[in-house]
């Protein structure tokens, strides 16, 4: 490398990358001695040399004493126009680092500093938003799993007695008892058991399975099941027991009562990059422009649950939603984005 190219290298390190290493009082005191005492002195010097103690080195002497106060006094103001904000912003980063997120720098000049403490600013509005974001969901994940808490009991106690029952089914030749013992104790292994929040979807339709395969014992001959599942959906995952409260509002709530047989129909289709299931029943429906008509079950706990925890999962683009005529029947939709089986699932 050439000796010149070098020492400028060097140079335009010092000037951009050394002087950065000095407080702005110093770099302001160092550009004040350079640009204005140093020549002025000089010059002085100069003339002093030249014409001795003469009017004319007086009158230099007083001129050169003046420009160096104002030359101080314009590096003083410029020091503090600058000084002032900057400690000003690095105050009020300091505290926002300790936690005070209330607090703004709110510059109001009109500078390049008053630009980068309105993104400072704006920045931590943005944070202060996620946090409360994070809080409130984190909030409502706890109640959730909270709620699903108060509804478990003993599982080895509850198994042991089911399958006690079911045995002494079988010994009486109760098949019908012994079919609904079985299911039940599946679905409730699947539920309390399983602790895993997301399974697929072969999975949660097994459980509907068996919870219809209950019901069928209370309201035997009342409702018919008809499943459509495309079978390259059933290894997607979703979570746990979002179809089973929709499959209740059918059942409980969409039967005419005079002995016709409901058909109900459970379908999982995909939708572009998401995946819609679909419970709908060929029931009594109700009309949706009237509130106090819509059964009690279709506004309770189990459907707000299930839209609760699919926005919490995923965004407020996905979700349940009904649709019912009177006389047409009910129809539960969830929209929810394609999971694949091997993707591990963050909550």
């Amino acid at each position: 490398m050439p000796t010149e190219n070098h020492d400028f290298q060097l140079f335009t390190e010092f000037t951009l990358v050394g002087l950065r290493n000095l407080k702005l009082r110093s770099r302001l005191i160092i550009s004040y001695l350079i640009s204005t005492v140093f020549p002025l002195t000089f010059i002085y010097l100069y003339t002093y040399t030249l014409y001795g103690s003469t009017e004319m080195t007086g009158q230099i002497l007083v001129l050169s004493l003046l420009m160096m106060s104002i030359a101080l006094t314009m590096t003083l103001y410029t020091y503090m126009s600058i000084s002032h904000p900057i400690d000003h912003m690095v105050r009020t980063c300091q505290a926002i680092s300790d936690g005070d997120l209330e607090t703004r720098i709110q510059d109001a000049g009109n500078d390049e500093l008053s630009y980068l403490s309105d993104n400072i600013d704006g920045m931590v509005t943005e944070i202060q938003l996620l946090l409360e974001q994070r809080q409130s969901s984190e909030a409502k994940k706890r109640e959730l799993e909270l709620r699903m808490l108060q509804y478990q009991i003993n599982p080895h106690f509850l198994f042991n007695t089911l399958n006690t029952l079911r045995l002494v089914a079988q010994m009486n030749q109760d098949r019908v008892v012994s079919e609904g013992i079985r299911s039940l104790s599946e679905l409730l292994k699947n539920t309390l058991i399983n602790d895993r929040e997301f399974i697929t979807i072969q999975e949660e339709v097994d459980n509907l399975k068996h919870y219809f395969s209950i019901q069928a014992i209370r309201y035997a001959g009342s409702f018919h099941v008809n499943y459509d599942i495309a079978p390259e959906l059933s290894g997607c995952l979703l979570p746990k027991l979002i179809l089973q409260p929709l499959a209740e509002n059918s059942v409980l709530h969409g039967s005419f009562n005079d002995g016709t047989i409901m058909e109900i129909h459970v379908t999982c289709m995909p939708d572009g990059e998401d995946i819609l299931l679909e419970v709908r029943d060929e029931g009594k429906g109700f009309d949706m422009n009237d509130p106090s008509a819509a059964p009690k079950g279709l506004g309770g706990i189990g459907n707000k649950n299930v839209n609760d925890r699919i926005h919490l999962y995923f965004s407020g683009d996905y979700g349940l939603t009904i649709s019912s005529s009177p006389g047409k029947g009910t129809r539960c939709r969830i929209r929810i984005p394609a999971i694949a089986s091997d993707t591990e699932v963050h909550l």
